[in-house]
Order: structure tokens, then sequence, then C-alpha cells
């Protein structure tokens, strides 16, 4: 056997984006000779075409693998390096604003045979050293927000405003938001004024069970599809509230505090209208600290529009300027915990009354 392969674990799928070839080899004079330029890993496309997944031109000492073999303890055995399949299942969808050619399509899951071969320095391939029909991944990554950084033909230099964009607003919320809603606004029939509703995702639900609500929103984007879908809604400049002096039983305030530059204005505008009840969700910054150890950062924290960031207690403090009472806690669960297992969580959530 001229080579073996530690990595990956047979049967375990692999993400032919990327994924570790790691194990050892030993051929003898070749080696002897120093006549090996670099290890390859290759596979064949459908079309029959030859397709180079990755190599590495640096073998290092196993004394594992020399002790068993006899070998002189400096022999140069090892080998580890990372491989991408251009051409791995079906097609991404064009997330930044940069677009190559789609890459050949394959059916997920497919799997993924690969040959190892040495280079030698006259130039010339070996034959296969080792052989290996490597399950994969059902997932195709590049079809996720920013996957199109994941094919190898994007080669241009993503400049700031292509990785900490602003993306649109969503269509439809939260279900775990939504019973929140219900939960601290009370039974119907209730006046809501939905401050920065983007496209009414909640003011929908809202309406169907019986709820007065109005949205306000500064995008004119937005207002023009709330007008499409018939949604009441009034279009603000951001800093005051068309409205009456208590003209609402309550304001929501969700995802939007993050974004102004003066929060504390725009509250006691929010408290004018609706003095007794306001609920609010922003991202919660206390992740921030629990994710050191993992060196994670949420994706939502880096969008280039967030201007301010909020724990428990901050949040808690501003609040406390407008409302007597505020409860905090969290929604939307963190798919990551701390070393120790405590859960996270991606928000924050704030229930503030004057009773």
């Amino acid at each position: 056997m001229p080579a073996h392969l530690d990595a990956p674990v047979p049967g375990t799928p692999v993400d032919p984006l990327c994924f570790q070839l790691r194990g050892w080899l030993w051929l003898d004079t070749l080696h002897t000779q120093t006549a090996i330029a670099s290890l390859e890993a290759h596979t064949t496309a459908p079309d029959g075409t030859d397709v180079l997944l990755g190599f590495t031109s640096t073998l290092y000492a196993r004394p594992d693998v020399t002790a068993a073999l006899s070998l002189p303890p400096t022999a140069l055995t090892g080998f580890e390096f990372f491989c991408h399949h251009p051409f791995p299942s079906v097609s991404p969808s064009p997330s930044l604003p940069l677009s190559p050619s789609p890459p050949l399509p394959l059916s997920p899951s497919l799997p993924l045979p690969l040959r190892l071969h040495a280079r030698l320095r006259d130039g010339t391939l070996s034959p296969p050293l080792a052989t290996v029909t490597l399950p994969t991944i059902a997932r195709d990554y590049r079809t996720n927000h920013f996957g199109i950084l994941l094919d190898q033909r994007t080669t241009a230099i993503q400049r700031r405003a292509n990785i900490f964009a602003e993306g649109p607003s969503l269509a439809e919320g939260s279900g775990e938001v939504a019973m929140l809603l219900r939960r601290h606004l009370g039974p119907p029939p209730c006046r809501v004024l939905d401050v920065g509703c983007g496209l009414g995702s909640y003011g929908r639900t809202l309406l169907t069970d019986g709820y007065a609500w109005m949205g306000a929103e500064v995008d004119a984007a937005d207002c023009a599809e709330l007008a499409r879908l018939s949604l009441p809604h009034r279009h603000v400049d951001g800093r005051s509230l068309p409205f009456a002096d208590a003209s609402f039983d309550a304001a929501l305030c969700l995802e939007v505090l993050e974004h102004l530059e003066d929060p504390a204005a725009v509250l006691r505008e929010i408290h004018r209208v609706a003095p007794r009840t306001l609920l609010v969700s922003v991202p919660n910054c206390e992740l921030l600290g629990y994710l050191w150890d993992h060196l994670a950062t949420p994706w939502h924290m880096l969008e280039a529009d967030h201007k301010n960031f909020y724990t428990r207690h901050s949040l808690g403090a501003l609040l406390g300027q407008c409302y007597s009472q505020v409860e905090l806690g969290f929604h939307t669960p963190y798919p990551l915990r701390t070393v120790e297992g405590t859960p996270l969580h991606y928000h924050l959530f704030a229930f503030a009354t004057n009773p």
C-alpha cells in the first residue's frame, strides 16, 4: 500500500466545497530520490474531464508511520491539504452583486470519486496511489446568502459594501415574536402602532386577529408595498409621528432601535403617542461576550446600518426613561451554546409599561 487516507473517515459525508485530506505515503525509491514535487487529489467531472480538487507540496514526519514501517525518523511521510470541488450539486442563487456563470449541475449527495496522485518533478503524474469514493452532504452552501463566495470563480476582492450590507425588509415575521406580541398586548380590541413596520409582517397577523393595527415606516419602497397590500400605514420622517397624544394603546418597535441615531428622542415620541405600553425587539449584544470562546460573531450584528448595540441592562435603562416598568427577556435561540452548554438567543425582547 503506497498511500493511506486517514481522513475523511470512511462513510462520513463531506462538503465538496471544503474538505480535508490527511494521510501518509511511502514510495521507496521516489522518496529517497526526492522525486515528488507535490501530491494531488483528482476526480472526474460528469463530462469525463479530469478535475484537480487540491494539492500540497509539503510532506512532514509521521513518527507513527516511520515506526510502523521501520523508516528513518526523518522520513517525510505525512500529508494534509484541503480540497474544493468546483461543481458540487445545484447552481447557486446570486446573493452578492457579482455573479459568475453557474457551475455545472450535479445531483445533491452525488458520491465523489477521488484519486490521490503524486506529481513528479519531471511533470508527470503517477498512477493512483489511493482511491476512495466519498459520500457528500445533500446541501449546496452556495445557495445561502453570501454563498457565491464559496464558488472558486468568485475571485473579486469583496468591498465593505458587499459584506456589511443591510438586507431587505422581511415579508414574514417570527412565529415566536408573534406569540409574544399577542401575549403582552392582551386580547383585542387594542389600537397598536408598529413603528418601523417594514412590510407589515406582523400587521397582517394582528389585523386578522382583530387588533386595530397601524404601521409607521420611513422607507418609501416599503410604504409602496404596504399600499399594494392595503395595509394601513403612514410614511414618516423618522423623527416625529403624525398622531395625536395617547392615540394608541400600545406601540411596537421591532428591530428598529439599533438603526437610530438618537433612539432616546424617538422613544420620547413613541411614548407621546403610546404612553401605556411598548414592545421592543433588538439584536442581543450580550452574545458577543458569550461567543468569545467560539471566536464567533452573529452575522446580524455586522449589518452596516446598525448604530446601537444593546444589552438587557442598556435597553432597560433606555426604556426606563419613559416607562416605569420594564420586563426584559430573549427570543430566537442561537445555534451555538456556551462551552458549558448554556442556551443563547439572537434577540432581546422588552415589555415596557406605565401601569
